[in-house]
């Protein structure tokens, strides 16, 4: 018996099916690929979480700096903020609002904000790998990507002090204002360099998304230009110099670069406002020897353990595959795409580490390119040993290194569904004990205070909101650093909070006559000045000296 004869239907559905379970296998695989960072930043965060690094991440006084800003917008009061020459505008401002709003705490806001971050360098890195290994099978391409991240999961292990001026550089990117942004406009920045380099020419979107990422990272935060901006421009220019791009597009991307950071210092004009100091006086060239200095003691403070020494082992390995990796990449004639993709982390990170040196700046976290640059490095020489593989005709040796992957995923997966419940409680009972003494003590009355840096942020981020908290220099005039001015107007503090580290010129009672009451609490005082002539005297010298900077500014 002969069978039916088929339509131009059933030929369509046939087509569609094999379609489809392609498209499913594609999307599993990418899936799993996720999965696998997500599970590598949970790991993360429980490293964080369990050990002092913790406190740089919930109650540095720096760290705190968008919960504060959230609640002053939730007290309404006027947005007049004094930032340093970081704005932190773009992207960490409406990243941390999202995270406040989808959370309960600060604390597991910011934790939720770091899990984000982790997961977007795995994407940026992701999108990296398309382009340098596009004959490569996805499943290799989301396999490197992984191991890319894995190598920054190793490094933020290594790392559990609680100061930020240390050369624990990767888990800086789980805090919201050491820069992360910057971090990820660098990445992002590479990539559509590389897509453009990959195809032979700029598009018109890549331009227009190249303009857009230089112009709101460069208006938010100038480290852009040092960091990403201007080594793209000094890579493809010395690679078209050397015959291996082609000038055109070479123009186009140093161009849109250039102008869309240019744009973006001239934005931060009418911004100026919100800017406590100049960009230009971090720069102290005079310092250099003692930068120098500087660094090489911090070196020695971090090989003092055996943790330590791995962290230091492992920034070497990345910046060794940025310059092995840009070595074999240009004797081996390989596909420009991948000799951008490593000459392009190694001026990053030579134009970083000479740059902070000449600067004179001994600020550690200045150097986060040296540990994040070379994850595209590490991405470029899995290409390099895939492509020598094959030309050799050695296939069996991927079986092999198939099992190691997929047995590595399965070990990381298990790790990360470990950890993620103990990870989830410490983050939901967090609480900062010293805020709850403080609002025992205010016992639900609208109260004003004032304190140093260091001691009041974490309280005024943590407390009630019933509790406001004003910061000032030890001769209690306003001290104009992160902090939103309008919060002084027309304020009137009654207290005085004396953290156990502060230093004051003149003892605090000297100042302001003898107070009311005093409450001891962990870490901290409270003068209570409450109808007393110190209130008075706070009122004059905070008040005041705030009215002045907010008209020197132009609020």
């Amino acid at each position: 018996m002969s069978s039916a004869p088929r339509t131009v239907t059933d030929v369509a559905r046939a087509d569609r099916a094999p379609r489809w379970r392609s498209l499913a296998v594609a999307a599993g695989r990418e899936a799993l690929g996720a999965l696998v960072a997500l599970a590598l930043s949970v790991i993360a965060l429980r490293h964080v979480v369990a050990t002092a690094r913790v406190a740089l991440l919930w109650y540095d006084g720096d760290s705190v700096l968008l919960p504060l800003v959230r609640r002053s917008m939730e007290l309404g009061q006027p947005f007049e903020w004094a930032m340093s020459p970081a704005l932190f505008f773009f992207p960490e401002l409406p990243v941390y609002l999202f995270t406040a709003a989808v959370t309960a705490t600060p604390q597991q806001a910011l934790a939720l904000n770091g899990v984000l971050v982790f997961l977007a360098v795995y994407a940026l890195v992701r999108a990296a790998a398309n382009e340098l290994m596009p004959a490569a099978r996805r499943s290799a391409r989301i396999a490197v990507s992984a191991v890319a991240l894995g190598f920054l999961t190793l490094l933020v292990l290594t790392e559990s002090t609680a100061t930020a001026t240390s050369l624990e550089l990767a888990s800086l990117l789980f805090t919201t204002t050491y820069y992360y942004g910057v971090v990820l406009a660098m990445l992002g920045t590479a990539v559509l360099v590389l897509r453009s380099v990959r195809v032979g020419r700029a598009s018109a979107t890549v331009l227009v998304v190249l303009a857009l990422v230089a112009v709101c990272t460069t208006a938010s935060n100038p480290l852009y230009v040092p960091w990403s901006a201007a080594p793209v421009v000094v890579t493809l220019v010395l690679l078209a110099l050397a015959r291996r791009l082609a000038w055109r597009p070479v123009a186009l991307l140093a161009g849109t670069v250039t102008a869309g950071s240019v744009v973006g210092y001239l934005l931060r004009i009418p911004l100026r406002p919100f800017v406590s100091l100049d960009p230009s006086t971090y720069v102290q060239p005079a310092r250099a020897g003692e930068t120098l200095g500087f660094f090489a003691a911090l070196t020695d403070d971090r090989a003092g353990s055996a943790a330590g020494d791995a962290g230091l082992l492992l920034m070497f390995v990345g910046v060794l595959l940025t310059v092995g990796g840009t070595v074999w990449a240009w004797r081996a004639r390989t596909s420009r795409t991948v000799l951008v993709a490593t000459a392009l982390p190694l001026v990053t990170v030579l134009a970083v580490s000479v740059g902070v040196v000449v600067a004179g700046s001994e600020t550690p976290r200045y150097l986060e390119p040296v540990v994040t640059a070379p994850l595209l490095a590490l991405v470029a020489v899995a290409e390099l040993v895939r492509t020598a593989v094959r030309r050799t005709q050695v296939h069996r040796p991927r079986r092999g290194v198939r099992v190691v992957l997929a047995i590595a995923a399965a070990g990381v997966l298990l790790a990360g569904v470990a950890t993620a419940p103990s990870t989830a409680q410490a983050v939901t009972a967090a609480r900062y004990t010293p805020a709850a003494c403080l609002d025992r003590w205010a016992g639900g009355r609208d109260v004003v205070g004032v304190g140093q840096f260091w001691t009041v942020r974490p309280l005024a981020a943590y407390s009630s909101a019933n509790v406001q908290l004003l910061q000032v220099r030890d001769t209690f005039e306003t001290y104009p650093w992160l902090v939103d001015l309008g919060a002084y107007r027309d304020a009137a503090p009654t207290f005085v909070v004396i953290g156990s580290g502060d230093v004051w010129t003149t003892a605090v009672e000297d100042s302001l006559g003898r107070p009311a009451t005093i409450t001891h609490c962990t870490g901290f005082d409270v003068y209570d000045y409450a109808g007393t002539a110190g209130a008075s005297l706070l009122r004059r010298d905070v008040v005041d000296s705030a009215d002045r900077i907010r008209s020197e500014r132009g609020f």
